[in-house]
């Protein structure tokens, strides 16, 4: 090979070096632009039967240690005796956030090590909020990537601020405390139902659900949800508000991502 051949390669090995160009990876290959598995961290892990079951129960948080958005997560778990378990969360994890508490049927040997994760299913966002699906077979060490559409901005009829909380109270009781509220629908449309999801300051996930029809301007029934542990809303964060309403001839499903305070419609 001639002098001036070698010199044109190694310019362009410097100019990629430089850039950061990578290749594209072979198939079932990770690709190092996207998430990887090993930035899924499990926070808290422990199994342990509970009181009146008979079966063992695992419990972790799952942390994002990427610098994407992780919209949610699905992992195929394999018990002994061949059965098998799902552990899921469809928490918005924003860099180094940490989710709600999950829970799913443990290996009755209490055993952490005895838990098998077979295959991941992991949906994220990048800053142009280009939405990606993860999938990676751990058996086969083999990844699989699939673009989806870019999300554009979404208004729906009826939106978050149109309905509205009427005497919402949190009630202490015996041992533990009560969050009641009436809701009214201000938008010009009929909701058909509604629902909020909520997490406590200890990552203890709860869900406020009005399944009946609210109709423009009017109010809901009492709805309550038992079983929470503090009596100061600082205690407390939004999560996700779903809610439906018909135009025309659509049902429209629309959910609000409180943490990144925007809408995903969906019409039926």
């Amino acid at each position: 090979m001639n002098q001036k051949k070698v010199m044109v390669l190694l310019w362009i090995a410097i100019f990629f070096g430089l850039c950061g160009c990578q290749m594209e990876t072979e198939e079932g290959q990770v690709n190092k632009r996207y998430l990887e598995i090993d930035e899924i961290e499990f926070v808290e892990p422990t199994i342990e039967y509970q009181e009146d079951s008979d079966f063992a129960i695992y419990k972790t948080k799952i942390k994002n240690n990427s610098s994407y958005i992780i919209k949610g997560v699905t992992i195929e778990v394999q018990l002994e005796n061949g059965q098998h378990t799902t552990i899921v969360t469809e928490d918005t994890l924003k860099p180094n956030d940490i989710s709600s508490w999950i829970k799913c049927v443990g290996p009755s040997s209490l055993e952490i090590d005895d838990l098998e994760l077979t295959r991941f299913m992991i949906k994220t966002l990048d800053e142009n909020l280009q939405e990606m699906i993860i999938t990676y077979d751990v058996g086969r060490d083999f990844y699989t990537y699939k673009e989806q559409e870019v999300i554009g901005e979404q208004t729906p009829l009826i939106k978050v601020e149109d309905i509205e909380f009427i005497d919402p109270n949190l009630v202490k009781q015996e041992e533990s405390v009560v969050f009641q509220t009436y809701l009214k629908n201000n938008s010009t449309y009929d909701l058909k139902s509604i629902s909020y999801e909520f997490e406590d300051k200890d990552k203890e996930t709860f869900t406020l659900f009005h399944p009946l029809e609210i109709k423009s301007e009017s109010e809901s029934s009492l709805l309550t949800v038992y079983s929470l542990k503090y009596s100061e809303w600082k205690d407390y964060e939004f999560k996700r508000i779903s809610y439906t309403y018909q135009q025309k001839n659509e049902l429209v499903r629309v959910i609000y991502d409180v943490r990144l305070k925007k809408y995903f419609i969906n019409k039926e």
